[in-house]
């Protein structure tokens, strides 16, 4: 029988409570002895929680939610729960997505003696030194005096930064009376104005000079909330935009100064021509990485761009101190640029020509599943990619209304796609999830989908199998490559829920498709693709990753010789 709880606020009441006044409503995650306190409190909190399988996925999946609501929450027991999170939560940090992560922790008691205790791996505070590395802020509650302080402290750091934050609860402080916080309310950073005026003199006048400005419009819009001032000043001067793979959907898709996709040779034609012709790139919230370069292929000059993002602002090779990311929006939103003339968009939204009577039994290609998945996305639905060609194959996939387009595009985690999708259905359960995913990474993380049919969520889940880890394979080719064949469509007799669908052709595609949306369960469609399909971003993007990481001659290194156990493997299941 769990202690008598104390009437006044306790260190788990405060800790929920003050989460859900800052916008969770839900959380994620997996106990254990270490935080089971911690979620009886978080049980009873007005945060509903959701759990799932598997530590990952519960970091993945508070990504996704903290992607569409602002805030998502992980909770899971010490070290060998944080610790086996700490990838989704690094992939978190790295494309600056908001989650909060509450685990379990030793007593302080405990932690005298540096005794051997189940689940401790060096230190007692080796979990959170590791986690430093993947969080904007951190902190152990060992005290009640200062617990409280701590909680603002950590969430307001996450909610500010836009990255994730650390908090461990030890288990027998949980029920502690709580001294109310001491901590005031944040000051929202202020510019220098002296450095914003003569930062926006520059900026303007370098546009006003250009004779083909584009502006590439970044994932810190959305996670900052200021895509309104971009859009903005993009219809008041008529000036083109564009998104990287990583903010795909910040700007509706369809809007008539959208041009598409920026992320050099991976970009469709007319995209990149456009971009890499600029005489003034406007980069507004963007990771300067290399997937955005397109693997170092982009011919964007700093000399003639502009960047301005949280951390830093830069005009041509001048860089602005103490400018704050919102305020050179608003300001150069206001400022004297000339309105450009009639502008002829070189890549406009086309109308997707339906599949032809001709063409139901030709067989699938990579880029015919997304032709095809583009007639059946509205503004209804949301797209959640994996890394590989569900991801690079979805480029081109045009999405009408914002935030409809969820992946982890720079750090490229696979495995990300089917529990994100759990996240982002509890963050808008009005939206139908489009889940796109290989074969190998469903391996890694699918049967979260028992999570999924739990919650009597209904993703449509499509698993591209080409046999094997398809992406590599483009690079560089081995057994390594291999991996074993499920039968996934198996998989809803293992939930007992669902329904599941085997399709080759783009006739087989289409009416799964149109079947799966018109149902109200969950969806399985296996995409038995050939090995050697794949989209032309994923061609491009392979074949220049296989110069930088391949070998340069057959010579140098030989292909391995293929054993009759590999050949079998590779066969194709009747």
């Amino acid at each position: 029988m769990p202690p008598r709880r104390p009437k006044q606020p306790t260190i788990g009441s405060f800790l929920f409570e003050y989460l859900h006044g800052r916008g969770a409503r839900h959380a994620f995650g997996i106990p254990g002895d270490f935080a089971l306190p911690t979620f009886w409190w978080l049980e009873r909190s007005p945060i509903e929680l959701i759990t799932m399988t598997h530590e990952p996925a519960v970091g993945f999946a508070a990504d996704g939610y903290a992607r569409i609501r602002g805030l998502g929450l992980a909770c899971v027991t010490y070290c060998v729960g944080g610790l086996n999170m700490l990838n989704s939560i690094a992939g978190a940090y790295a494309e600056k997505s908001p989650v909060v992560v509450v685990s379990g922790g030793p007593s302080a008691t405990e932690r005298q003696g540096d005794q051997l205790l189940h689940h401790k791996v060096k230190t007692f505070d080796t979990q959170r030194r590791i986690y430093e590395e993947v969080t904007c802020a951190n902190t152990i509650l060992l005290d009640p005096e200062t617990a409280a302080d701590e909680i603002i402290r950590v969430v307001d750091t996450v909610i500010a930064q836009r990255r994730p934050g650390y908090i461990e609860v030890p288990h027998n402080i949980v029920d502690a009376p709580i001294r109310p916080p001491r901590v005031k309310k944040p000051v929202p950073a202020v510019s220098d104005q002296e450095s914003l005026a003569e930062c926006l003199r520059e900026a303007t006048g370098f546009i006003n000079q250009a004779k083909r400005p584009v502006i590439l419009a970044g994932i810190e819009l959305h996670r900052h909330k200021v895509t309104r001032l971009a859009l903005d000043l993009a219809e008041s001067f008529n000036i083109p935009m564009a998104a990287d793979i990583l903010s795909k959907s910040v700007i509706g898709e369809t809007h008539p100064l959208y041009i598409g996709v920026y992320s050099g040779a991976l970009s469709e034609p007319p995209c990149r021509d456009y971009v890499d012709q600029s005489d003034c790139v406007i980069m507004l919230g963007t990771f300067v990485t290399d997937m955005f370069l397109g693997v170092n292929t982009s011919r964007i000059s700093r000399r003639l761009s502009i960047l301005s993002t949280t951390e830093r602002t830069r005009v041509g090779l001048h860089h602005y101190d103490g400018v704050a990311f919102a305020d050179f929006l608003d300001g150069l939103r206001q400022a004297k640029i000339r309105r450009r003339p009639a502008f002829k968009n070189p890549n406009p939204a086309v109308d997707i020509k339906p599949l032809g009577a001709s063409e139901r039994n030709d067989p699938l290609e990579s880029e015919d599943v997304f032709r095809l998945l583009a007639q059946h996305v509205d503004e209804n639905t949301a797209v959640v990619c994996d890394a590989g060609d569900a991801l690079f194959g979805a480029m081109s996939l045009r999405t009408a209304k914002r935030k409809e387009f969820i992946a982890g595009a720079y750090y490229l985690s696979m495995g990300f796609a089917v529990p994100t999708s759990i996240g982002v259905m509890a963050a808008d359960p009005k939206k139908r999830v489009f889940t796109i995913v290989g074969d190998g990474a469903f391996q890694m993380t699918g049967m979260e989908l028992s999570t999924a049919a739990k919650c009597k969520m209904a993703p449509i889940v499509l698993i591209l199998n080409n046999d094997g880890y398809g992406t590599q394979r483009i690079i560089l080719d081995g057994e390594f490559n291999e991996i074993h064949r499920w039968q996934y469509t198996r998989i809803c007799d293992v939930l007992r829920a669902g329904r599941a669908m085997i399709v080759s052709t783009k006739g087989q595609l289409d009416d799964a498709l149109t079947a799966a949306v018109g149902s109200e369960e969950l969806s399985i469609i296996e995409v038995r693709l050939p090995r050697d399909s794949v989209s032309p971003a994923l061609r491009r993007l392979g074949e220049e990753l296989a110069r930088l990481r391949g070998p340069h001659s057959e010579a140098e290194h030989p292909k391995p010789k293929r054993t009759p156990r590999s050949k079998k493997v590779r066969r194709r299941a009747q």
